[in-house]
């Protein structure tokens, strides 16, 4: 493990790696909000999503715009901050985002873009329908979250989103817990986490906080194929503590 002092946007290799991909569950608002915490100070920084989106609460952003229509150029905005574009304010707090066209075409207009690419809709896990995760071709990095609370949870959908498809995924039943063996299939099946994935595929193990996170999070990582991932990061977003624990071609 490396020394957990390091920062995670150090890790990422943010420098080099600058259009970003999230998906999965479990921790992906405060994931963003780490990642630009210290960016939003020098860079324009676009935040949208390829299906729908919580909005921030207003000290997390700089500029927001609900109904964006190309109304604009943004190749003559410099100021750097999160700029948060979608297209429609669904309800309350929920943004509908971009088309992955849009974002391709956009993404080169800031210094950084973070797309969340589904929806978990605030559960801790979800199932993936047959269009998920919508990706942008001009992802650099693909970055996967899992969280390791997730395991001993009831299958049931008030704890996983788009519970039907977790179930055809893994197998597993309402009323069961969840199992590595169901995480396990979330990371390798090639029509779940990293579906569709552009780029370096990283996974994010998020919540590994005590010992007994760090070692359900050591069985999962015995039970996973480590060979299609190019990092693995272990460690808590909300104490911002993070190890890597597995590196193929991540440079």
């Amino acid at each position: 493990m490396t020394n957990e002092k390091l920062k995670l946007n150090e890790i990422l290799k943010l420098d080099r790696y600058r259009n970003i991909s999230l998906v999965g569950a479990g921790g992906k608002t405060t994931l963003i909000k780490r990642l630009t915490f210290t960016l939003k100070k020098t860079k324009m920084i676009l935040i949208s999503s390829t299906t729908s989106f919580t909005e921030p609460d207003v000290t997390k952003y700089d500029f927001i715009d609900y109904f964006y229509d190309h109304d604009y150029d943004f190749k003559e905005i410099t100021k750097p901050g999160i700029y948060i574009i979608g297209t429609t304010k669904k309800q309350e707090n929920l943004i509908l985002g971009l088309s992955v066209e849009v974002i391709e075409k956009i993404a080169a207009d800031f210094d950084y873009s973070i797309i969340e690419c589904d929806f978990a809709n605030g559960r801790p896990l979800k199932g993936f329908r047959d269009f998920e995760p919508v990706i942008p071709k001009t992802t650099d990095m693909t970055l996967g979250i899992i969280d390791i609370h997730s395991l001993g949870l009831l299958v049931h959908a008030s704890n996983i989103h788009h519970l039907d498809k977790f179930i055809e995924l893994t197998g597993s039943t309402i009323g069961a817990m969840v199992t590595i063996p169901n995480l396990k299939e979330i990371i390798d099946n090639k029509d779940a986490l990293f579906s569709n994935a552009v780029g370096k595929k990283v996974l994010f193990i998020n919540k590994v906080e005590k010992v007994l996170d760090q070692a359900l999070a050591a069985s999962l990582l015995e039970a996973i194929d480590k060979s299609k991932l190019n990092l693995i990061i272990e460690g808590s977003l909300q104490d911002e503590t993070y190890h890597i624990v597995y590196e193929n071609h991540y440079y």
